[in-house]
């Protein structure tokens, strides 16, 4: 339930911890601790408590992350690993930082269909937590306990093949350079054309990757690299390749509505661009990095293509040169794209439909907007709005819908962008970027690939009938 960082607050655990192990619960002075289940002294045991109530809620919201082994820094698979931050799950949920989600319904924007996998809580979930918090988080009997539910599974489910990464690269920081780009060629192994329906990007050091593209390349020129790596390849594929999906901290498998799927011809490579942020606490290996494929040989109804939208992809800025003045604290960046006919992908003739959509910023963004203009009738349709931009945890949006029924867009609707950016000190995010680089001070900001530049970027999915 606590955020996949480091760690949580200087003192959280003990402090947690003495408090479920010290509230007498019914207040009557019989010394009863609420976690050893006695509840009020006749035989009721105190409510809500973890074998009753909260088990099941933690492991259907919290433990996709928070298990041994998983991203988060600490499991959350029992009573004893939960208990000692009830507190503080309590106040992460009640303000919404906790489980993590982040394309949120605003003033400015009411999306036109549910996003898939929301794992936002029910009021009542998180006052759950609250009074369990409050009543010191006992336990119970586990002879009461309520049955489990299965814990999420953030893998592709049911995946054809698993590649990985031919050769280990590694990362060091070079001075003040801590921003690596280079490309992987990964074999998928179909000998006849298939059509992806679900990708997941296998991270193989989650310390050094910051974020990975992932492009085809029909020609399979990538396979003569030393390796399957080609090293400092810049922002692209490293030969002539057409982006089909990305990924992102925080992200989950990405997989299309029924219908739609991502060509795969035969004999095609895929590239992944990964960016690599070094940890400037020397060498640093990756060694694992790879892609889960799930694909079928039938051809579906929609083709799939991905297109970034706004800096430094497609559009036209609308507020100037990107440039960010150093201890700007509200900022914004706004880029339009005025759809196009261009390779006939988006003709009145042809019914082209958005999927999913992804935001991303770096560490200087704080709130970003997208949605698309209706070209005859000047109708607005949100995309979507990040409005609380957090970089550790970003992922592909997916609209939970058919695929017919997904945001249309043809030649002459207008896609906007807008990104709001704070420079200043008063940026946890960039006071601690400024410090790896041993900067104690805001600097200007401008566009580029590095965790110190800049974006302002919107990925589309869009499906293509009978494309």
């Amino acid at each position: 339930m606590l955020a996949c960082t480091s760690g949580g607050p200087d003192g959280a655990e003990t402090d947690a911890a003495e408090t479920a192990d010290t509230s007498s619960g019914d207040g009557d002075g019989d010394g009863d601790n609420p976690g050893d289940g006695d509840g009020d002294g006749d035989g009721d045991a105190l409510r809500p408590n973890w074998h009753q109530d909260v088990a099941p809620l933690v492991t259907e919201a919290c433990q996709g992350c928070h298990t041994d082994g998983g991203i988060a820094p600490f499991a959350m698979q029992d009573y004893a690993q939960t208990a000692p931050w009830s507190a503080i799950m309590a106040d992460q949920a009640e303000q919404g930082l906790m489980p993590p989600w982040h394309a949120l319904e605003t003033a400015q924007c009411q999306p036109p269909m549910p996003y898939k996998h929301d794992a936002r809580l029910t009021d009542a979930q998180i006052q759950l937590l609250r009074d369990w918090a409050d009543v010191g988080s006992p336990e119970g009997d586990p002879a009461d306990a309520a049955p489990l539910p299965s814990p999420p599974n953030l893998d592709l489910a049911n995946p054809t093949t698993t590649v990985t990464m031919g050769s280990p690269v590694s990362i060091d920081a070079q001075g003040n350079t801590l921003d690596f780009f280079h490309c992987l060629s990964l074999d998928p192994g179909n000998p006849e054309d298939v059509y992806l329906d679900g990708i997941q990007l296998i991270p193989g050091n989650r310390e050094i990757v910051h974020h990975v593209l992932i492009y085809v390349d029909e020609a399979a020129a990538s396979a003569s690299w030393p390796g399957g790596v080609l090293q400092n390849c810049g922002g692209g594929s490293g030969v002539s390749g057409q982006l089909i999906s990305a990924w992102v901290p925080g992200g989950l498998p990405m997989e299309p509505p029924a219908g739609v799927g991502i060509s795969l011809p035969a004999g095609s490579r895929l590239v992944l661009n990964v960016h690599y942020h070094a940890t400037g606490g020397g060498p640093t290996p990756d060694d694992g990095t790879g892609l889960a494929l799930r694909w079928s040989t039938d051809k579906p109804e929609y083709g799939s293509i991905f297109t970034l939208l706004g800096a430094p992809g497609a559009g036209t800025s609308l507020t100037g040169p990107f440039s960010i003045p150093a201890g700007a604290s509200d900022h914004v960046e706004e880029y339009e794209w005025v759809v196009s006919s261009n390779g006939n992908a988006f003709p009145d003739s042809v019914e082209a439909r958005i999927w999913a959509v992804a935001n991303h910023m770096h560490l200087v963004g704080v709130d970003m907007r997208a949605w698309i203009e209706d070209r005859d009738t000047g109708e607005q349709t949100c995309l979507v709005h990040t409005p609380n931009w957090d970089f550790n945890w970003q992922r592909i949006y997916e609209y939970d819908a058919p695929a017919n029924q997904g945001v249309r867009v043809k030649a002459g609707d207008i896609v906007r962008v807008r990104c709001a950016y704070d420079n200043s000190m008063n940026n946890p995010a960039l006071v601690n970027a400024l410090a790896e680089v041993g900067l104690d001070t805001p600097i200007e900001v401008n566009l580029g690939e590095g965790t110190l530049d800049e974006m302002c970027l919107t990925a589309v999915g869009v499906g293509i009938k009978g494309l």
